[in-house]
């Protein structure tokens, strides 16, 4: 285990979102290029988005070793401009055929470079999709990464972006690492395209946080041991992901407040509708909260206005049954299966892992990554996981220093 120094300031992420402001208006070449239909097995259609230039994404980084000292690292390896493309492409989950979209990156060169996904965290805002916002800051942040040499997937999750209709099915395994998976496969597809010149060279890499940390582990699971795919995955970063869903539940339960508390019925209102779950909202949670919660989450809302909606009283939030029964209560069985199915459990990897956790992180604590690590040598794979603290962050702050964490060791691993 280590410990990661970091240093940030709320004042330095303020300026960091003006300047990003200022680099989109001065340097985003929006591009008018229509949608492509391809004759492809997964890849449907893609569209350039906007190309960011060198020149701004040297200073960029430039203005964020100010505040994240990691970042001049990333700026020595910025090599090249990148293009942005949304793309959509077939997936499906529940025997049904879904049509996924997200964002992809690639360096205006005509190498070959290996493939990075990024799964991002817990949104419940359409808009925030993204493929809908990819002007945000940490979006924009994740497409100058590209300039360090690497193809950029982002995908937008089902029930976002294209598939935006359908309630999102948070923290479901299959659904999660089949879109990832099959978005990789239609990347293959788009570098084969005549008029991309960016190819792959078949070495892929994961990354996410807090639900994409959750995301990133789980969908390495099923590639290294589920034969999701043959794809080669060179390692994995996982920063501050809820990975043991029983224990962070009791967790949740066993608090007077809670600064999250739209994760629990998050959880239970998507497997109300995809039918895994069938008892009445109010089961589960108190009035008025229980008759708000299919309103809150019909994409329209953030996270804070849906957390705004709820209450971070534990007591006020869930029923008295569910506080006294969940452990062991036969009416909350069918709850603990599912949670413990969406658990993404520790085994002796082959491949690389990098699990990082913010010391102060009260919506997700650090003893879900600590846990994990402890179960990953159990298993005997201590060579090949490391856990890394950032301390003093908390969730919202350890987002920024894990992202340049994370691309300073994947270069490291590709020898830059």
């Amino acid at each position: 285990m280590k410990k990661a120094t970091t240093k940030h300031s709320a004042q330095g992420e303020v300026s960091l979102k003006l300047f990003l402001l200022a680099l989109t208006l001065l340097f985003l070449i929006n591009s008018c290029r229509d949608d492509s239909t391809p004759s492809t097995e997964y890849l449907v259609s893609y569209k350039q988005e906007s190309i960011l230039l060198l020149p701004a994404i040297t200073a960029l980084f430039e203005s964020l070793g100010t505040e994240y000292p990691g970042a001049s690292d990333i700026l020595a390896q910025a090599q090249h401009s990148v293009q942005v493309f949304s793309i959509t492409y077939k997936t499906h989950y529940k025997e049904s055929g879904i049509t996924a979209s997200g964002l992809v990156c690639l360096p205006l060169s005509g190498e070959q470079f290996p493939v990075i996904s990024f799964q991002n965290g817990t949104n419940t805002l359409d808009a925030n999709a993204p493929s809908a916002d990819p002007l945000d800051y940490k979006y924009l942040l994740l497409q100058a990464m590209a300039s360090n040499g690497y193809i950029m997937l982002i995908p937008d999750y089902i029930g976002f972006g294209a598939s935006e209709e359908l309630v999102h099915p948070y923290y479901n395994r299959t659904a999660t690492d089949i879109v990832v998976v099959d978005m990789m496969h239609a990347c293959g597809e788009l570098v084969e395209q005549q008029d991309i010149l960016a190819k792959s060279n078949g070495r892929y890499y994961l990354m996410g946080y807090s639900q994409g940390g959750w995301a990133s582990l789980s969908a390495h699971d099923a590639i290294e041991n589920g034969g999701l795919s043959s794809l080669e995955i060179v390692a994995s970063s996982c920063g501050a992901g809820a990975y043991d869903l029983m224990t962070m539940s009791s967790y949740v339960l066993d608090l007077e407040t809670f600064p999250g508390p739209l994760y629990l019925p998050y959880f239970i209102y998507a497997r109300q509708q995809y039918g895994t779950l069938t008892d009445p909202l109010d089961k589960f949670f108190k009035e008025p909260y229980a008759a708000r919660i299919p309103v809150l989450f019909d994409g329209s809302y953030s996270n804070s206005e849906i957390n705004e909606q709820l209450t971070d009283t534990i007591a006020n939030l869930v029923t008295d049954d569910v506080r006294m029964n969940f452990a062991t209560g036969a009416s909350f069985q069918s709850l603990r299966e599912q949670l413990a199915e969406s658990s993404v459990p520790a085994w002796n990897t082959d491949v690389l892992i990098n699990l990082y956790h913010g010391t102060a992180d009260l919506n997700v604590p650090a003893e879900q990554s600590a846990g994990l690590y402890n179960g990953f040598l159990q298993a005997g794979a201590g060579q090949k996981v490391d856990y890394i603290e950032l301390t003093g962050l908390t969730h919202e702050t350890g987002l920024i220093p894990w992202g340049i964490l994370t691309i300073n060791w994947f270069n490291s691993l590709e020898g830059k």
